[in-house]
């Protein structure tokens, strides 16, 4: 498995990698480039393609990008799938992960009704190349202009897949936009940055703050009321998904071309019972 770089999102989708590989017997590693960079994922990925491995699960940083090096995979007889984050314009045979705009959109509908219809909301985006964010950034911003025309998104800001940078951005925000209602997040490290520098601030609560994923400090913030909700994709069955369907197609199988793994909106009342109901629904599938 190839992930964008190293972040604590990826946890759980390596648990499912690694538990099914275990079960099915086969040899599993996980090659991540050290930062969200698609030239660094490029020199994993060409690195596997030398060493002959028989399949590769990537979380793709930018679609274009990595056109050229699927296609040299392809070509040496490897496959690859997507997970996480697609590259459609690619030679990769399926994408396992969250229907992203749909998200978006769910996020947004919500986001819409917690803001009362109406203000100002910044959108964080950890990168501007990748598929999945932008997804995510379309539906969202069309489930306000469907259902919230009173809403005005003033800016949507690149925070490069860091916390630290996501801390920069989001004072930067405050500081631009001293009225502004709200941030939302479409990466995971966006929310709990913004609900700290509003900690901080001494402004938790007066501007709302809701994202993607269920990092510890996101939760922790849903239950202290300085992020409202968060958008939890089912990480760890991409994981075991992608070692499934790539044994199924190196046995010459069809897979099918998108496996949407689905979400849950995550507040205070359902923050103790979620993942419980999301374990039992992976193990029933699997």
């Amino acid at each position: 498995m190839v992930p964008k770089g190293v972040h604590p999102y990826f946890e759980p989708v390596y648990r499912g990698f690694e538990e099914a590989a275990k079960k099915y017997g086969i040899l599993s590693e996980v090659d991540a480039p050290p930062r969200f960079d698609v030239a660094l994922q490029v020199k994993v990925i060409e690195d596997l393609i030398a060493r002959g491995v028989s399949g590769i699960a990537i979380s793709a940083n930018d679609d274009q990008g990595l056109v050229a090096v699927i296609h040299e995979a392809a070509q040496a007889g490897i496959k690859v799938i997507t997970v996480d984050a697609p590259a459609p314009s690619s030679e990769a045979l399926t994408y396992i992960g969250t229907d992203n705009e749909s998200a978006g959109y769910a996020a947004g509908t919500r986001m819409a009704a917690a803001m009362g219809g109406r203000g100002s909301i910044a959108i964080l985006q950890g990168g501007m190349a990748a598929t999945n964010l932008n997804l995510r950034t379309r539906g969202f911003t069309r489930a306000l202009v469907q259902h919230a025309p009173g809403i005005t998104v003033v800016a949507v800001v690149d925070e490069g897949g860091d916390f630290a940078m996501s801390v920069n951005r989001s004072e930067e925000i405050l500081t631009r936009y001293p009225t502004l209602s709200a941030i939302f997040s479409v990466s995971a490290e966006g929310a709990p940055a913004a609900a700290a520098v509003l900690k901080r601030q001494a402004r938790a609560g007066k501007v709302l703050v809701a994202g993607f994923d269920d990092l510890g400090d996101t939760l922790q913030g849903i239950r202290e009321g300085s992020i409202v909700f968060c958008v939890v994709q089912n990480t760890y069955r991409m994981g075991w998904l992608s070692v499934e369907r790539l044994m199924d197609a190196v046995k010459g199988r069809a897979v099918p071309r998108v496996i949407d793994t689905g979400v849950v909106l995550v507040d205070r009342r359902n923050i103790d019972t979620y993942q419980r109901s999301m374990e039992a629904d992976n193990s029933h599938q699997s």
